[in-house]
């Protein structure tokens, strides 16, 4: 299996240098880059275009958010990773919108980023429980009745399990089907919706209503 090919933004040398370190110390990784700006990120997306792009939000010439956008609508097969020490709320929704796959804190172990990685090459979103149930007690929307949905039950069924923080695997067995099944449910469903990761479609599930906001978000 070819190593996950990996492009680490961060304008903190030292955190920067960090995390190819890390990175290095396994095979399954592949660190193509490294830079400290948006514009690092979006010009070493487009030329070295990576599996994963490591990506901080706060930088020199402006918002990781804003380069996860750009970064997404050039290649989207390219999947983002936010690492950061802004955990605001706002933040968070900003950049699910823009499409991230994963939204990691600094404070997270190396072993926790490492799977984010792995996560995201998969098309797997990560995001820590915390700040999941952060996320998803924001976005209920503050209607009586819920819009109407393009989703088939089956595919809202899907949608209320990936809101839990489960993986395809998980789905599948929580819904005795093949992951394979899954596996479409979900890409009908990011089509369906135009949106590029399974973070942002349970996103708009919970502020449209279509979903309920889970009790108790999986680890």
């Amino acid at each position: 299996m070819a190593a996950i090919r990996v492009l680490v933004v961060d304008d903190h040398a030292v955190f920067a240098d960090a995390l190819v370190t890390i990175l290095g110390t396994d095979p399954a990784f592949e660190v193509i880059g490294k830079g400290g700006t948006v514009e690092d990120a979006i010009a070493s997306a487009k030329a070295l275009q990576p599996d994963v792009v490591l990506l901080d939000v706060h930088m020199p010439d402006g918002s990781g958010i804003d380069a996860a956008r750009q970064i997404k609508k050039g290649r989207p097969q390219t999947q983002v990773v936010i690492l950061t020490s802004d955990e605001e709320e706002s933040v968070l929704r900003a950049a699910v919108q823009a499409g991230v796959t994963g939204y990691l804190s600094k404070h997270e172990s190396a072993a926790q980023v490492m799977q984010a990685v792995r996560s995201a090459a998969r098309g797997e979103a990560l995001i820590a429980p915390y700040m999941l149930a952060r996320l998803l007690s924001g976005m209920q929307k503050q209607t009586a009745r819920p819009a109407g949905t393009p989703l088939t039950p089956r595919e809202l069924t899907v949608l209320q399990e990936l809101a839990l923080g489960h993986d395809n695997d998980a789905v599948a067995v929580a819904l005795k089907m093949s992951p394979n099944t899954v596996r479409t449910h979900v890409q009908n469903i990011l089509s369906k919706l135009q949106v590029h990761s399974k973070l942002e479609a349970v996103s708009r599930a919970i502020r449209e209503g279509w979903i309920q906001i889970p009790k108790q978000p999986a680890a």
